[in-house]
């Protein structure tokens, strides 16, 4: 009879070379933390002509060097999270 624990730990160990593999292929695949319009489309999920209307009108973070755009990811993530409406919890009856 084999021991429940031996095969418990041959689980674990398994599960741990697989783990580590998952994470070495992640690694190089890192999105990248500055890029241009593509990475915005990206994140936001607008279209070109929106985000270069945004642009135009300073409501976006981004820099221009140059005749490049650049968007940095974690500014971006922060700009879409401040535009998150908050839930009404209170209901008024008329």
């Amino acid at each position: 009879m084999t021991n429940p624990f031996d095969f418990l730990n041959n689980r674990l160990e398994t599960i741990e070379e697989l783990l580590k593999r998952l994470l070495q292929q992640r690694s190089p695949d890192a999105a990248p933390a500055l890029g241009g319009i593509e990475l915005a489309q990206q994140v936001t999920r607008l279209s070109k002509a929106r985000l270069y209307n945004l642009v135009s009108a300073r409501g976006i973070p981004h820099s221009k060097r140059g005749n490049k755009l650049y968007f940095n990811r974690e500014e971006l993530l922060e700009w879409v999270a401040a535009g998150k409406r908050s839930e009404n919890k209170t209901v008024t009856s008329a």
